[in-house]
């Protein structure tokens, strides 16, 4: 009966059907950018919200007060949050106990990219990251992780980080690639060795994701179906942080499927999208029996 929903002007507004005015209405920071995202803590007395400039500001719904404000590394913008309240991850298969229980942030911010976040720190545990073959990254910045930079809460201490920020994006360059953007994820995580991950984006696939195992992880749907599988691979920085990656295949020409040695039957497949979506995902729910995705396009699957 009661829930939140923002504005592209900043604002973060709250409606209960038992009552007859509005509870609280919260305004984000107008130099943070718009909100493209939020979510509810699982205590529901504190929400984080996403915006295009890569802010994300927690609250406390409590007392309608800004806590903290970060700014994510990547500098995109934030399209999809999601908070859960479990052991770190590293804990899992080992039975972690409920009270090393502690709220987790997932943020799904620059090229094809979903981390896992300490709330109470900042620091990254998880993050699931998607490049192609024949990228531009160098090692170092392949292997790099995001990082939530603490930001002030003064207008004047905020701005001197944020000229400082937009110099360093000049010096480095921005971190560019051709699969874009995580849009959707879902999934289910705990004290368990089946936690996992789902994710679609803007390349019109759906990746799942396995927290520990690379073998278990897979892409359950794509545009090609010649194409060759993509391959995963896990790197532990330490104890509490770990990259898993995804190398995609490059998408083959038309040409060069016609003129190799495959089955003209299988060829046809390459051209109709029947069982794949067609432009980019939104957004995806678990449901009984099977997952839901919908996608730009306003077309809307269900998998089994």
């Amino acid at each position: 009966t009661a829930g939140t929903y923002a504005t592209q002007k900043g604002l973060v507004h709250s409606w209960d059907l038992r009552a007859a005015l509005e509870p609280f209405v919260l305004t984000m920071p107008h130099d943070t950018g718009y909100i493209t995202s939020m979510a509810m803590g699982s205590d529901r007395n504190w929400l984080v919200a996403g915006t295009s400039k890569g802010f994300i500001t927690l609250w406390d719904l409590r007392f309608h007060q800004i806590l903290k404000l970060w700014h994510h590394s990547r500098s995109g913008p934030v399209n999809r949050l999601a908070t859960s309240f479990v052991p770190p991850p590293q804990s899992w298969l080992g039975r972690g106990a409920s009270s090393e229980a502690r709220p987790f942030l997932f943020a799904a911010c620059g090229p094809n990219e979903c981390a896992m976040f300490d709330i109470s720190t900042g620091s990254c545990h998880e993050c699931f990251r998607t490049v192609d073959y024949g990228s531009q990254y160098s090692r170092t910045r392949l292997e790099e992780m995001p990082i939530l930079e603490e930001v002030p809460l003064s207008w004047s201490a905020r701005r001197r980080v944020l000229m400082a920020r937009g110099m360093k994006e000049h010096l480095q360059g921005p971190v560019s690639s051709s699969l874009q953007s995580v849009n959707a994820m879902v999934g289910s995580i705990g004290a368990s060795d089946h936690s996992f991950l789902i994710t679609g984006g803007s390349d019109r696939r759906i990746r799942f994701w396995d927290f520990a195992m690379p073998s278990k992880c897979y892409v359950s749907t794509g545009p090609e179906t010649v194409q060759p599988r993509p391959s995963f691979e896990r790197i532990d920085y330490n104890q509490s942080c770990r990259l898993m990656l995804c190398r995609q295949p490059p998408t083959p020409a038309l040409n060069e499927v016609e003129g190799s040695k495959i089955p003209r039957k299988l060829l046809q497949g390459t051209k109709k999208f029947e069982k794949t979506h067609e432009d980019a995902i939104t957004d995806l729910k678990v449901v009984r029996g099977g997952l839901l995705s919908c996608s730009r396009d306003c077309t809307v699957k269900l998998w089994r």
